[in-house]
């Protein structure tokens, strides 16, 4: 719940989540390149306010493409971006507990999985939603991402999650491939205020706030030693379970 209202809250989202946009560009080429059957039933799981939706809307042979996410103020703002748009319909639906019945040649999702609480489990209740020659293919951040932010608070705990590695996304039977996107911000100050802007601020499970002063300290030094921000972007495909 604290996620959702998270990111039902990101009024500001479009113009502050630019990695986003560019991870979904890349994400949607990648699906365009797939063997998408004519007639395709497609699931898009945490579509946000439509970054991967535009780049596969009318470019896919689909006849229904469902958008769904778990912030109703996402998906108004991706309703109204396809407004018309034939054959794409909306629901507010929790990823990790998927209510819209298969079987579906393509689910998809872009930089959303690494929100659900069993990334595992949510990959295998995919898969089992997918047609005999279904896809499922999605990015996530994984392990690396915000180096430089962890790196700042030293010996505390950091409240960005712990990213999965690449060999743990292949260990659940996915073709996996990285790339590494930095994105420069003015300071601490300027990212953390991008984060809460996206929605993207909710820190990962057993985080204890900093005290006001060790906060200062540790965006002092992330400030000192540069403000580039590494993004390390997996892209997984599989195909049924």
């Amino acid at each position: 719940m604290q996620i959702a209202n998270a990111f039902h809250r990101a009024r500001d989202y479009d113009r502050h989540a630019a990695v986003q946009r560019i991870v979904a560009g890349r994400l949607a080429e990648r699906i365009l390149a797939l063997d998408v059957p004519h007639g395709a039933r497609i699931l898009e799981i945490g579509c946000g306010t439509g970054f991967l939706g535009a780049g596969l809307v009318g470019r896919l042979p689909y006849r229904h493409y469902w958008m769904t996410d778990i912030a109703p103020g996402m998906l108004d703002r991706a309703r109204r971006r396809f407004a018309g748009s034939e054959g794409v319909h909306f629901a507010e639906m929790d990823g990790a507990e998927p209510t819209i019945t298969g079987p579906f040649d393509l689910i998809c999702s872009s930089l959303a999985m690494q929100w659900l609480p069993d990334l595992g489990d949510a990959v295998a209740r995919l898969r089992g939603l997918l047609a005999p020659a279904g896809q499922l293919a999605f990015t996530t951040l994984a392990a690396g991402s915000f180096a430089q932010w962890r790196a700042a608070y030293g010996d505390a705990m950091p409240g960005t999650p712990d990213y999965p590695s690449v060999d743990a996304l292949r260990a659940l039977g996915l073709d996996v491939s990285l790339e590494t996107i930095d994105h420069r911000y003015r300071g601490a100050h300027d990212f953390l205020a991008a984060l809460k802007a996206i929605g993207a601020g909710t820190p990962q499970p057993g985080y204890r706030p900093l005290s006001p002063s060790l906060l200062r300290q540790i965006m002092k030094r992330f400030d000192a030693e540069g403000t580039d921000m590494r993004h390390v972007i997996a892209t997984c495909i599989g195909g049924p379970a």
